[in-house]
């Protein structure tokens, strides 16, 4: 019975992923959005972009 438990999670996470990247990734893209506010576009598009690229890196 917990064996099939154990393999019930780890199918989950194989499949969904545990949002690491996306963990890593939000810091840069709130910092982003905030710096479109007060600096011009550009510069927060870049910074969001640094977000984007480690979402997409990190696999997981």
């Amino acid at each position: 019975m917990k064996m099939k438990i154990v393999l019930a999670a780890l199918m989950a996470v194989m499949f969904t992923g545990c949002g690491v990247g996306s963990l890593v990734a939000l810091p840069f893209k709130a910092v982003g959005a905030v710096t479109d506010v007060v600096a011009p576009e550009a510069v927060g598009s870049t910074i969001r972009g640094v977000g984007d690229a480690a979402d997409m890196a990190i696999p997981f």
